[in-house]
């Protein structure tokens, strides 16, 4: 993308605030008008995909959605889920986590890793991450679970995890734990997460989420954090 389109795109974010700014017929106007200037800027073969974005705005949608389509047709991307979130990766350096998430952005690369190495999303293991310890990585329960994914002593050892103190061992040993507890439970995340926190035998004894109320709030948190 060049000098211009980028100037183009910040100035669009500038437009909105978090989701809250109502796009009326003025910001339209002004929208399409900074959509002729990127196609300018663009090659010709993108005038189709072009097409389509402006009759989707025409026909009213918002300003949230429109920057989704926009940021489709600048990286020639499939349309992402939050519209910002291509824009605050490449050029702010820090990962698309939701306000009660951002704790995480300093271990984003390990999370990556550890979700494209598990098959889970990254906002997930965020959002484990942020009720087991809130992003420290030196706190240890009174049970003695360790670190950023509270991983248990015989837990972390039956992971192979040699070090749980070490901050990428403890994420990648909680993203395994995660995905063998989806695959143990049909993918069900609820009935996954109550395994996480009660344990597996725990969830098969009760079919289901056990009748604890930590762990009742456990699941409940962990879904806010991951849906927020």
């Amino acid at each position: 993308m060049d000098i211009k389109a980028m100037k183009i795109l910040m100035e669009i974010q500038a437009m909105q605030s978090v989701g809250n700014t109502t796009f009326n017929d003025s910001n339209s106007a002004l929208f399409n008008e900074m959509l002729g200037d990127i196609l300018q800027s663009q090659q010709s073969g993108l005038t189709e995909s072009l097409s389509n974005e402006q009759t989707f705005m025409q026909t009213g949608g918002g300003l949230g959605t429109q920057t989704k389509y926009l940021d489709a047709f600048l990286y020639g991307s499939a349309v992402t889920s939050s519209p910002l979130e291509q824009y605050v990766t490449e050029y702010t350096g820090q990962g698309a986590f939701n306000d009660s998430l951002t704790g995480a952005n300093r271990y984003k690369d390990t999370i990556a890793k550890a979700a494209a190495t598990y098959n889970l999303p990254e906002k997930l293991i965020a959002a484990v991450m942020k009720q087991e310890s809130n992003f420290n990585p030196e706190v240890i329960s009174t049970a003695g679970a360790v670190g950023l994914m509270q991983l248990m002593p015989g837990t972390s050892k039956y992971l192979g995890i040699q070090n749980p103190t070490d901050t990428e061992q403890n994420i990648m040993g909680g993203a395994k734990y995660l995905r063998q507890m989806l695959n143990q439970f049909g993918q069900n995340l609820e009935t996954a997460l109550a395994a996480y926190n009660a344990g597996p035998g725990n969830v098969k004894k009760y079919n289901g989420i056990p009748p604890f109320k930590e762990t009742q709030s456990y699941v409940q948190k962990v879904l806010k954090y991951y849906n927020a």
